[in-house]
């Protein structure tokens, strides 16, 4: 190789590696790009830019992410390029390629997280006991997010064991959103235990506590009370629930609503359309593009005769009329009274959108192009988990306004 080229190899990973450290990203793929121009035969700078296309550009850097995984692969398949394969025709919704290259990725000494990711995929597929065969593997991470829900456990069930005459405690996992998805199993558990404990987050205690589908013959406990003072012979973790259950798509149960409100309340005495609006996930989690600024919301003020209510415990700055409920919530109690008296809920994928859908109350369900792996139907009448919730997606990432301005209000239209 002539020097000079060389030289301009060598000059062009050093200016790379330093927009990398300095935070330009952008600036960092074009200096790899330009070292591929010269050298197209680095598998290792092919995969690396196609991670940085992830970072710098988003959604908006999939195609090209695929392009230089693509490439990458092919001068020398690696775990890193089979796995960045999957993921990005995951997110792009193509399913077939994506299953393509996780097979690749699970026959070839797959690591704990690489069956992890392979069950979220299947899950993700509609895939319901497959994949949380292989979401089990969770544990096995080394990610906080990830934690066994009780610490020093000597008790934790192989979900195998014959258990009929035994005690068997299940603790929440994650967030709430989760719990009110999954509860809906536990009760199931009953024909495997001869007594079954629940254990949940302290603010949906007495909503859970006092739903009969959910309680009657289990006992429910909030996570207040000191598990050394439960007696019990097992434990497992509640997202375990369907794999145990081997629940499919077509098993789900209750998904006419299985929550009932303690108590109601009229909001209001007029009876204009009253509309319960939730646009953003938890500020704890790490998946956040399902957020909707609260402002594309103000076109229903425009369009029609109603009150508006904000459901979440969060600061908002309309420029328009709606009243902010949130900030009165005690519990999750207090939020399924509002939600009840609702005539329409609008909510991105929250924890409002699992309650609602719970409860039986119609819901719009607004998902962004890249949804969570749990919404495997976001197209059709009903989500699949909840018949009362109608998903509406976006057809490109962020993109709301056809979603919002054109479909949500068709919908509102017609009831």
């Amino acid at each position: 190789m002539d020097k000079e080229i060389e030289k301009n190899l060598v000059l062009y990973l050093d200016m790379a590696e330093k927009s990398k450290q300095s935070g330009d990203l952008k600036s960092a793929i074009d200096y790899y790009e330009k070292f591929l121009s010269i050298d197209s035969t680095k598998s290792v700078v092919y995969n690396i830019t196609a991670d940085l296309y992830g970072k710098a550009y988003g959604y908006d850097g999939l195609e090209k992410q695929i392009q230089y995984y693509q490439k990458a692969y092919e001068l020398k398949p690696s775990r890193l390029s089979v796995l960045g394969l999957a993921f990005c025709y995951e997110k792009l919704g193509n399913f077939e390629q994506a299953g393509k290259y996780y097979e690749i990725l699970i026959n070839n000494n797959p690591t704990e997280t690489d069956l992890y990711n392979y069950g979220l995929f299947l899950i993700h597929s509609g895939k319901m006991y497959e994949g949380h065969k292989y979401i089990t593997h969770r544990f096995n991470i080394d990610d906080i997010n990830l934690k066994y829900p009780i610490k020093n456990t000597n008790k934790r069930w192989d979900l195998k064991t014959d258990i009929k005459d035994k005690t068997l405690l299940v603790h929440y996992e994650q967030g709430f959103g989760d719990t009110i998805m999954y509860c809906r199993f536990v009760p199931f558990l009953k024909d495997f235990a001869k007594k079954v404990i629940f254990v949940v987050q302290d603010e949906l205690f007495e909503l859970l506590n006092n739903s009969s589908k959910i309680s009657q013959g289990i006992e429910i406990v909030s996570d207040k009370i000191n598990i050394e003072n439960i007696d019990y012979d097992y434990d497992m973790a509640l997202l375990d629930v369907p794999y145990v259950l081997k629940i499919e798509i077509t098993d789900i149960p209750y998904t006419e609503g299985y929550l009932d409100v303690p108590f109601e309340k009229d909001l209001t005495p007029n009876k204009k359309l009253k509309i319960g609006i939730a646009n953003t996930g938890s500020k704890d989690a790490n998946y956040n593009i399902r957020n909707i600024k609260i402002n594309e919301f103000k076109v229903l003020k425009e369009k029609f005769d109603c009150d508006l209510y904000y459901l979440q415990k969060a600061e908002i700055n309309p420029d328009f009329e709606i009243t902010n409920l949130g900030k009165t919530f005690n519990n999750f109690s207090d939020t399924a009274s509002a939600i009840k008296n609702m005539d329409l809920i609008i909510s991105t994928d929250n924890v409002i959108l699992n309650l609602s859908g719970a409860l039986g109350v119609k819901t719009i369900g607004l998902f962004n192009k890249d949804t969570n792996y749990r919404w495997f139907k976001t197209k059709g009448n009903d989500v699949c988990w909840y018949n009362s919730t109608t998903p509406l997606q976006a057809e490109t990432q962020d993109d709301w306004d056809f979603v919002i301005k054109e479909q949500m209000i068709s919908i509102i239209n017609s009831l």
